[in-house]
């Protein structure tokens, strides 16, 4: 009987790792990166180091979108927000290189919307191996406290109390105990980037864009 039950057990196992991988194909679909990160140091700040980028890195979404880090591209890992760095780690340095190049240069191009940023982050480090659940836990930390901007185009902002401003970028202020709490919920219950989406907004103090002294 131990055979017959081993051989059961080995059955289920591989059923579970058949279900993970085929949810895990569906989400990242055929989203791939095109090119290597080479970054040359740059600068002489000995607190913040930057990096500027040799060649053209590209990641293309699963639904064919293209983010596009051109060389020469700039970056310094302070795309992500303190809290980032405190539980996953500094992002220059780190298996998601990719991703955080990919980021950053979204971050300082504005070319689409904060929140399809933070979804092409999710994806991306997806794409680069990183497990759902802890990428889960990236996208969590930049939902609740990563930088947003208004688009050039946005009346509310630019039209209004900003017209006058070359670009408009911010941080919420954030109640960090309360965000690093839900890191427990996100890895035990899998909730879908929607559902983080909102619980993430109640950590949230101050939503922006009138915060003052927030780093960037």
């Amino acid at each position: 009987m131990i055979p017959v039950a081993r051989a059961v057990a080995v059955a289920l196992l591989a059923n579970v790792y058949t279900l993970f991988g085929l949810a895990l194909a569906q989400e990242t679909g055929d989203a791939a990166f095109s090119g290597n990160v080479v970054l040359e140091k740059t600068g002489d700040d000995p607190f913040i180091p930057s990096f500027r980028l040799n060649h053209e890195l590209v990641f293309r979404q699963a639904n064919g979108t293209e983010w596009i880090s051109p060389p020469g591209s700039v970056v310094d890992g302070r795309a992500v927000p303190t809290i980032f760095v405190q539980l996953v780690g500094q992002p220059l340095d780190s298996s998601f290189v990719k991703s955080a190049v990919s980021y950053e240069v979204a971050v300082r191009n504005k070319q689409r919307t904060w929140q399809a940023a933070q979804r092409m982050f999710y994806e991306a480090v997806l794409t680069e191996g990183i497990e759902p659940g802890e990428a889960k836990v990236m996208y969590l930390l930049l939902s609740g406290s990563g930088t947003r901007w208004a688009m050039r185009d946005s009346k509310r902002c630019f039209g209004r109390c900003h017209a006058d401003a070359v670009e408009l970028e911010w941080r919420p202020l954030v109640n960090d105990e309360e965000l690093e709490s839900m890191l427990t919920w996100v890895r035990s219950e899998d909730p879908s980037l929607e559902q983080i989406d909102q619980r993430a907004r109640t950590a949230i103090v101050d939503k922006g864009p009138h915060v003052f002294g927030t780093p960037r």
